[in-house]
C-alpha cells in the first residue's frame, strides 16, 4: 500500500490514523515558486504518530538551514496534483507521487515531476547504495524501467522514505517453540496439537467493502515465491492469464492454508471475521486446546491491530519470514509497500529537504519512531518487529508491490471476490479463474 494512492484497503487498514485537514489550494502565497531559497511546501497524507515523526524530521532541518517547511496534510494529493497539472497552477514543492504507472509516465512527460537524480545531485549514488536494494533497483534478472518503484527512462522519480513488509508468519511465543519452517511443505507438516493449538493457521478475510484483500496478500506472497518476479509483474499488468498453471497453483496453495484441516474456526469464521481480529486465535483457548491456531500470516503492521493489543513484541509474540515455496531462486522475493516523496518544483530549498530526508540521521528518526521501517539499510531499531523485518529485507533481493493495488479497479475487485468465493467453495476454483480471465480481457482493454 502506498499512501499516495487512496484505495479501499488503505481506508480499511487506517494505517497512520490519517486526520483529514483542510488542504491548501494549488495556488496561493505559499505556492511552489515563492521564496524558493527559504521556504518549501510539502503535502503529506500522514497523521497521528506518522505526522509527528515527520515533524521531528523537519525540526533539525529547519534549525540547521533556516528554511521554513510548510506542511499540509492532504489525504488525496494525487487528485490535487493532477488537477494542478491540468490547470497549469502551482504545485507543492514536494508531495507523494502517483503510484499509477500510466499516470506517473504522463506526469513525467509533462515535466511535472523532477528526477530524484536532480534533487540529490552528487548524493544520488550514496542514496542508492544506502537504500534497501528492492526499493531502488528493478528486480534481479530484469533490466530497464520499473514503474512500480518509480523508475522511468532510467531515472528515479520516487524518493523512498519508509516501508513495511508483508507475508510474515506470526506466532505466540509462549506456545510455539519450534524452528522456523524453511519450506511450505515443512510448514504444512507441523502438527499444531504438539504445541497445544487446535489448527495450524488463523485467517480472517472480512474488511467491509474491501473484503478479500487479506487473502490477496497471502496469495501474492505465494505466487512471487513460486513463479518469480516476471510472472508476478505480468500478472499485475494483465499479461498472465488467471487460468495459467502459475496462478492456479498459487490459489491451490492458499486453499491448503484455509482448508478445514488447517484453519481455525472453519470457512464461515474466516469469511465473517474482521481482519483486525484474525490474531485472536493465537492467544485464545479453544476447547481443550491452549490456543485456536499456531500461525497467522500478516504484515509488519500486525502489532497495531486489535488482536495484538496489550501484548509485547518479542515477549508474547514474534514472527518468521515467509517460507520458500519450493523454488529457491525466488526465495529472495518479498512483498511490501512504501511511502515515497517526489519533487515538483526544482528549488534550492526543495532540493535541500529531499537530500536531508534520506540521510542516515533523518532516516534514524523514522527507525526510532516505531511507525515504519526506514528505507536506509544502515539505521538501527529498538522495536523488535522492525529489527527482525530489517534482517529479512537485508538478505532479500526484490521487493514486489501488492498485486491487487496496481490492477484496474474492476480486476482488483473481482480478484478479491474470487478469494472469498473459493474459500467458501474450493470446488469453484476453475470457474472462478475462467471468470477472472474474462474480467481481465475487459478491464485492461478499458484501463
Amino acid at each position: 500500500m502506498v499512501f499516495a494512492k487512496l484505495n479501499p484497503r488503505a481506508i480499511a487498514l487506517g494505517l497512520g490514523s490519517i486526520f483529514l485537514l483542510a488542504a491548501c489550494s494549488l495556488g496561493g502565497s505559499s505556492g511552489g515558486n515563492t521564496q524558493s531559497a527559504s521556504d518549501v511546501t510539502v503535502w503529506t497524507a500522514w497523521g497521528g504518530n506518522e505526522l509527528k515523526a515527520f515533524q521531528d524530521i523537519v525540526k533539525p532541518f529547519e534549525a540547521s538551514t533556516g528554511i521554513k517547511v510548510h506542511i499540509t496534510t492532504n489525504r488525496d494529493s494525487t487528485t490535487g496534483i493532477a488537477n494542478g497539472i491540468a490547470a497549469g497552477t502551482d504545485l507543492p514543492d514536494i508531495a507523494p507521487a502517483t503510484t499509477d504507472p500510466i499516470q506517473l509516465k504522463d506526469w513525467i512527460s509533462k515535466g511535472a515531476i523532477k528526477p530524484v537524480e536532480t534533487a540529490l545531485g552528487d548524493q544520488m549514488s550514496a542514496y542508492v547504495a544506502n537504500t534497501y536494494p528492492g526499493l531502488v533497483n528493478p528486480p534481479a534478472g530484469t533490466t530497464g524501467d520499473d514503474p512500480y518503484i518509480g523508475i522511468i527512462g532510467g531515472k528515479h522519480y520516487y524518493l523512498m522514505i519508509k516501508f513495511q513488509v508483508k507475508g510474515l508468519l506470526w506466532y505466540n511465543k509462549h506456545l510455539y517453540t519450534g524452528q522456523a519452517p524453511k519450506t511450505f511443505s515443512d510448514l504444512l507438516a507441523i502438527d499444531p496439537t504438539q504445541y497445544g493449538a487446535q489448527k495450524l493457521f488463523c485467517a480472517a478475510f472480512s474488511s467491509g467493502a474491501a473484503s478479500g484483500w487479506p487473502a490477496s496478500d497471502q496469495l501474492d506472497n505465494i505466487i512471487m515465491r513460486q513463479s518469480g518476479p516476471k510472472v508476478y509483474t505480468d500478472w499485475i499488468e494483465g499479461k498472465q492469464k488467471w487460468t495459467s498453471p502459475e496462478i492456479k497453483q498459487g490459489y491451490q496453495a492458499l486453499l491448503q492454508e484455509v482448508s478445514a484441516a488447517h484453519v481455525y474456526g472453519g470457512t464461515n469464521y474466516v469469511l465473517a471475521t474482521d481482519f483486525q481480529k484474525a490474531g485472536e486465535g493465537l492467544f485464545k483457548a479453544s476447547g481443550s486446546y491452549k490456543a485456536g491456531c499456531l500461525f497467522l500470516i500478516q504484515a509488519t503492521f500486525q502489532p497495531g491491530l486489535t488482536s495484538f493489543a496489550n501484548l509485547t513484541a518479542g515477549v508474547d509474540f514474534d514472527f518468521f519470514p515467509h517460507p520458500s515455496m519450493g523454488n529457491s531462486q525466488f526465495d529472495g522475493n518479498y512483498n511490501g509497500f512504501y511511502d515515497n516523496y517526489a519533487m515538483y518544483n526544482n528549488t534550492p530549498a526543495a532540493r535541500q529537504l529531499m537530500q536531508w530526508m534520506v540521510t542516515k540521521d533523518s532516516q534514524q528518526i523514522w527507525a526510532s519512531s516505531g511507525v515504519g521501517m526506514s528505507s536506509n539499510k544502515s539505521t538501527t531499531y529498538t522495536d523488535p518487529v522492525f529489527k527482525a523485518a530489517a534482517q529479512i529485507v537485508t538478505t532479500g533481493t526484490n521487493m514486489l508491490v501488492t498485486a491487487g493495488d496496481y490492477m484496474p479497479t474492476d480486476m482488483r475487485n473481482a480478484y478479491w471476490q474470487s478469494l472469498l468465493n473459493v474459500t467458501s467453495n474450493p470446488g469453484s476454483l476453475d470457474s472462478e479463474l475462467s471468470h477472472l480471465d474474462q474480467v481481465q480481457a475487459a478491464a485492461y482493454k478499458s484501463s
